[in-house]
């Protein structure tokens, strides 16, 4: 159990969720900033644009009253009062320059102050110009537009509608009062969504932790279903495949330690039965050299058993070591079959061994390479035909080193188990229903890789099965890692 600090934020969705809510708040923040900035902006850009419409609108007003006025021959009487009042209230300011409108009338407002450049050719173009000026009285700054006042085909003057710069956008506090509204609102909807998905998505987190809680109890058939996410649904086919291995090894633990459990109790109740008789006294003088070899006999077996055990254990953990001197390989195969010989009768099984011309010394370790042999014949006689062959071969490999191959007359090797064969404790019957421990393909394969060889099956020519054992000019002095071993030769 991981002890640690409990509460919200050790937990995923704490921690996701404070990430969503601090990045949601910076977004608000932001939006708020942005959209208030172009509210405000969009509003002058109204204001102004509405400013121009009026002063181009009354600025022909009064170039159409001028003209139809002096065709009557009338007085035009102006009241610019009433025209401010309409189009934008005491702030907005009027100012005029050019001919008299009336010779009776009231001017407008002020004359336009000079420091106002008017360009004939900006409102040829645009029919308005926009200008900046300080009222020449109250020193007020002022953003304006200027219309000429247009009677009949000629300029009679220029008009200016000009307001205070602040009165063209919404005060601040109406703008940020809507924008923080909509953001809040926006702000909520979002954390409701973002609680949603983050339960969908820790649900099957949450049911794989159980899962696995489940698996540490020793419940080796649990599996997670689909969740509709890819990441998630390989995770859980991960799970599922990881857990489907545990139970198989489990299974194969089970089934091995029963086995060794059998193979370790037989020489053991033939040694003790043994011992016991010739403690006794019961055994003739002419049985006791039949008993004493049967007890050294089953020594051996029980021996060499053990030493398979301990050599697996020690390639586990990789303490395993090498011993290295020259060796002849032709000589170690004829020595293998010399060893094997006496099983082979036993089983009705010929085995031959031949080795090419020309085969290099190789530096490596040698009984190592005749243990791997001699279990590959071991292998290869149980499994033969009866009244089959069995042959061992070795010819120089290609690039330096030597390949030896042992080939028997059996059932073969399905493509599928060609792989599971050498895992440990992995045994299957003979075809006259024996079963061994499962230990020697699995001890051979990691000694050849120890060695820097590899070891792997193949179909034989003909039918059977092909082991090929592959050993390089010289072995590393040292075992190599799995991971460096992993691909083989």
């Amino acid at each position: 159990m991981i002890e640690g600090r409990r509460g919200p934020l050790s937990t995923l969705r704490g921690r996701v969720m404070l990430a969503i809510t601090a990045g949601l708040l910076t977004a608000t923040v932001l939006f708020t900033v942005v959209a208030a900035g172009l509210i405000r902006s969009q509003s002058q850009m109204v204001a102004r644009g509405e400013l121009d419409r009026q002063t181009v609108a009354l600025a022909t007003t009064l170039g159409q009253q001028t003209a139809e006025q002096a065709t009557r021959g009338e007085a035009l009487q102006i009241d610019s009062q009433a025209y401010l009042d309409v189009i934008g209230g005491p702030r907005t300011r009027i100012y005029y320059s050019g001919n008299p409108l009336s010779p009776v009338a009231r001017q407008p407002s002020a004359e336009i102050p000079g420091m106002v450049m008017i360009s004939p050719v900006v409102l040829a173009r645009d029919g308005v110009q926009r200008v900046e000026f300080a009222d020449p009285v109250t020193g007020d700054d002022l953003e304006g537009s200027i219309a000429p006042v247009t009677v009949g085909q000629e300029a009679w003057g220029y008009l200016v509608l000009a307001r205070p710069p602040g009165d063209f956008a919404s005060p601040w506090g109406d703008v940020a009062e809507r924008v923080l509204l909509a953001a809040g609102i926006g702000l909520a909807v979002s954390l409701l969504v973002s609680l949603f998905l983050i339960g969908r998505i820790t649900r099957p987190l949450t049911a794989m932790k159980r899962a696995t809680h489940r698996v540490a109890e020793g419940n080796l058939r649990t599996q997670l279903g689909p969740t509709g996410t890819r990441e998630l649904d390989e995770l859980a086919a991960d799970f599922n495949s990881m857990v489907r291995e545990l139970a198989r090894r489990d299974g194969a633990t089970r089934e091995f330690l029963m086995r060794i459990t059998h193979d370790l109790r037989t020489p053991l109740t033939a040694i003790r039965g043994h011992a016991a008789a010739l403690a006794d006294g019961v055994v003739p003088p002419d049985g006791v050299d039949r008993s004493l070899n049967a007890i050294l006999s089953e020594s051996g077996r029980l021996e060499g058993l053990v030493a398979d055990l301990l050599d697996l254990a020690r390639l586990d953990a990789d303490r395993f070591r090498v011993e290295l001197s020259p060796m002849d390989v032709g000589t170690a195969l004829r020595d293998a079959v010399a060893a094997v010989a006496a099983q082979a009768t036993r089983s009705g099984v010929t085995v031959r061994a031949t080795a090419a011309d020309g085969l290099p010394v190789i530096v490596t370790d040698d009984r190592r390479v005749r243990q791997i042999v001699g279990n590959l014949l071991d292998n290869a006689i149980r499994w033969a035909a009866r009244e089959g062959s069995v042959d061992v071969d070795a010819r120089p490999r290609p690039g330096g080193g030597v390949l030896v191959s042992v080939r028997d007359d059996g059932p073969g090797v399905e493509p599928e188990r060609r792989e599971e064969i050498f895992a440990p404790f992995s045994s299957s019957d003979t075809p006259e229903g024996h079963r061994g421990a499962g230990l020697g393909l699995a001890i051979s394969r990691e000694l050849s890789r120890a060695l820097g060889g590899d070891l792997h099956v193949e179909d034989a020519p003909g039918g059977g099965s092909l082991f090929v054992l592959t050993l390089p000019a010289r072995a590393p002095e040292r075992i190599r890692t799995p991971e460096a071993t992993a691909g083989g030769t």
